[in-house]
């Protein structure tokens, strides 16, 4: 392994020349900003011309479950978004959207899977909204008799799976939650937008529906909700499945129709939820990468850097390779909405924003009993503490708790939780800490963290009484973008272009495993704890000097704690015996504390409902409580 090097990549970005500067000015943000309609155009011009591949439906994935097809529905309806938006074979659109809406009428079982019906529900209202009898960008495309079976399918869905008491929200503030954070966003959105359509159609206005009332009555009781729904998110830090470039897909997509078909009141909450989102993740990213503690990373995704998110940013920001538009972003993509310049200087402008922490507070823990799909009820006062330690050469980031059973936690907050480090460069450059899972590549609360600047330690949490699903702990060192491998004296250095990496596994030895895009160092004991610093290379004399200077600090078990004395002169410990929290300079982490972001760009008091965006003297001040 003392041989292993790797060459540095580069990728090739399409964007303007002038976008090699190494910052931005006001004027050229504008000119950024200015130029999303042409790249939006450019993108669909990749679309042009192009013919309708359907996806297959398959058997159910589920036992209790519809045939799936969910794969089938995009397929069909993202046709018929591009030809519309495009004005190109406007009959095959139309025949697209009718075989899906027969493919629905009359299968109820459909209705009530989760994983198939309402997952293109916010491309498939856009296009209605845009290209429908009363469509506000080309009227009249879709065919009468289609757009009328797409409303019998959005009835017979609505009066089946929609009801009035599951917008109350008076006890739980919009905390107690259907499935799955992104899957309860998606049904009530669904049940919001048919409902805004059906009641001003002739033949459902006056129906009601199962639960004994009409679409206007459902439309207002999901309208308020939504309402409130969105103030907690930007008053208490946003969501429970923290950070997921996959997931979040799914949650924001409604958000953006919102915006775009919501009456002013919630299209201006909408907004704000987007800029938080937008700067919260722009003050996280690293080649439109984010970086930080995430949950529901599935191994499948952990390694990646190319997802959705970093997809639009080059709509928004002009960075990246272009990409043509594809399900939901199909919704993304057309939104009016747009990044706040401001957002968007945080975004691009990486050198200015220097060295710095972001820390965030982050629900998650479960009301007794109420852990698990389908009804999540989540404490609103009780969660974790997120940390993220940034440069212009990586960021480092963790999640920091007490070590509190599985029960504890709403398992969309502690399914597959990512920590690591994200550098610049390859989209995949990465070293993060993970437990290996099961054939349904799912864990559950895998391990704990403590975390200061660039230091951290990492420890799997015992497995019959506080995490389920978890095998071996193990840390993934990426292929891409590191390079020049060194072990001595029981450490493992790696480097990237700006920083230095040294990682080790305390107690009884590791094995290296290859795999095609990097290297698993797994422990001989599943339970023995990693510890990991990274650095800036300016900051040393070189490469020696930087495995010098790790070699001399402490790192060691003593009694029933981990303690490494880092390179900055802080002291981390963990309980290997799980008993009390762990601390930094000997103080305990506190998990719960006034603030819910704090950081240069991003700031709020939990639960203030007051955000503050800000960088060189100019702010946006995000207020959720109008």
């Amino acid at each position: 392994m003392k041989s292993i090097r790797y060459v540095f990549g580069c990728v090739c970005l399409f964007f303007p020349f002038w976008l090699l500067a190494d910052n931005y000015s006001w004027e050229q943000l504008q000119q950024i900003r200015n130029g999303y309609e042409s790249r939006r155009e450019e993108a669909f011009s990749l679309l042009k011309g192009k013919k309708l591949i359907r996806e297959k439906v398959i058997p159910p994935i589920f036992p209790d479950g519809s045939d799936f097809s969910r794969h089938y529905s995009y397929s069909l309806i993202d046709y018929a978004f591009k030809c519309f938006w495009l004005n190109e074979d406007i009959k095959g659109a139309n025949a697209a959207l009718l075989e899906n809406a027969n493919y629905y009428i009359g299968y109820p079982r459909a209705y009530k899977d989760k994983d198939s019906f309402y997952w293109a529900a916010d491309e498939l209202c856009k296009i209605v909204e845009f290209f429908g009898s009363n469509g506000v960008k080309k009227k009249g495309l879709i065919q009468k008799d289609v757009e009328e079976r797409i409303f019998l399918m959005m009835w017979q869905y609505s009066t089946m799976q929609s009801r009035v008491s599951k917008a109350e929200y008076s006890e739980n503030n919009t905390w107690h939650v259907d499935e799955s954070e992104n899957h309860h966003v998606q049904r009530f959105y669904a049940a919001w937008h048919f409902a805004k359509f059906l009641m001003s159609h002739p033949d459902y206005a006056s129906k009601k529906y199962n639960d004994g009332h009409t679409a206007r009555e459902h439309f207002d009781a999901w309208n308020k909700y939504i309402k409130v729904w969105t103030r907690e998110r930007g008053r208490k830090g946003l969501f429970i499945e923290m950070a997921n470039d996959s997931y979040g897909l799914e949650t924001l997509k409604g958000v953006y129709n919102f915006y775009d078909f919501g009456d002013n009141e919630l299209k201006s909450l909408s907004k704000q939820l987007l800029d938080l989102y937008w700067a919260a993740w722009s003050q996280e990213q690293m080649n439109s990468v984010r970086a930080g503690a995430k949950s529901r990373v599935y191994p499948y995704e952990a390694a990646k850097g190319r997802t959705p998110f970093r997809k639009m940013a080059w709509y928004y920001l002009g960075t990246n390779e272009i990409n043509y538009p594809y399900n939901n972003l199909f919704t993304l993509i057309t939104s009016d909405y747009r990044m706040p310049l401001l957002v968007m200087d945080i975004a691009l402008n990486t050198k200015e924003r220097g060295v710095y922490e972001i820390k965030q507070r982050r629900l998650g823990r479960a009301e007794k009993g109420f852990f698990t799909p389908p009804d999540y009820h989540v404490l609103e006062n009780d969660g974790l503490l997120r940390y993220t330690y940034c440069t212009p050469q990586f960021m480092a980031g963790s999640f920091m708790c007490e070590a509190r059973p599985y029960e504890d936690w709403v398992l969309i907050s502690s399914q597959n939780r990512w920590a690591g480090i994200v550098f610049a460069g390859d989209a995949d450059t990465r070293i993060y800490a993970h437990c290996k899972t099961g054939k349904d590549n799912r864990a559950y609360n895998q391990f704990w963290a403590v975390q200061e600047k660039g230091a951290m330690i990492f420890h799997k949490l015992d497995s019959v009484f506080h995490s389920r699903g978890t095998k071996d702990m193990r840390m993934w060192i990426s292929k891409a973008g590191l390079g020049n491998w060194v072990e001595r004296k029981g450490w493992i250095f790696v480097e990237s272009g700006g920083a230095y990496v040294a990682l080790r596994c305390v107690g009884d030895g590791y094995t290296i495993q290859e795999e095609k895009g990097g290297y698993w160092v797994v422990g001989n004991n599943s339970y023995s704890p990693f510890v990991v610093e990274v650095s800036l290379k300016d900051k040393f004399i070189s490469y020696a000097d930087f495995q010098r200077q790790i070699e001399s600090r402490k790192c060691t078990i003593e009694g029933n704690k981990v303690i490494y004395n880092s390179l900055t002169d802080d002291v981390l410990t963990i309980p290997l015996d799980y008993k009390g929290l762990p601390t930094v300079n000997g103080c305990e982490i506190d998990v719960t504390p006034t603030w819910v972001m704090n950081s240069p760009f991003v700031k709020s008091v939990f639960d203030s409902g007051i955000v503050t965006v800000e960088k060189d003297g100019k702010s946006l001040v995000l207020n959720f409580n109008e």
